[in-house]
């Protein structure tokens, strides 16, 4: 299991409204709501779903800054980085984000 403490930036004159959407999230708890600034915390089994999921906070209407202030891993759990990586998908790779900028010129 993976956890993260959040730190969102809100316009003030939303903030009730952007609580309810986040709390409405399967993992996701406001902890604290004061001035604009939401102090959250996030759960989620793989660490790669849940950095999408506190990226994705950023697309709320008016969510003006997200920041990942914390963040654990359960130690029981045994991570193989084969696994994680199998998770990721590359946008390019270096040699192919030159063939297609090299394409692109052409």
């Amino acid at each position: 299991m993976n956890i993260s403490g959040v730190l969102v930036h809100v316009q003030p004159q939303r903030m009730d409204e952007i609580c309810e959407e986040l709390n409405a999230i399967a993992g996701v708890d406001v902890h604290a709501a004061e001035k604009g600034k939401l102090v959250i915390t996030v759960e989620n089994e793989k660490l790669n779903a849940l950095a999408d999921q506190v990226m994705a906070f950023q697309h709320i209407k008016g969510v003006m800054s997200v920041s990942m202030v914390y963040h654990e891993s359960d130690d029981n759990e045994n991570v193989d980085i084969e696994d994680v990586l199998a998770e990721v998908t590359p946008a390019c790779t270096v040699n192919t984000c030159n063939e297609q900028l090299s394409q692109e010129a052409s």
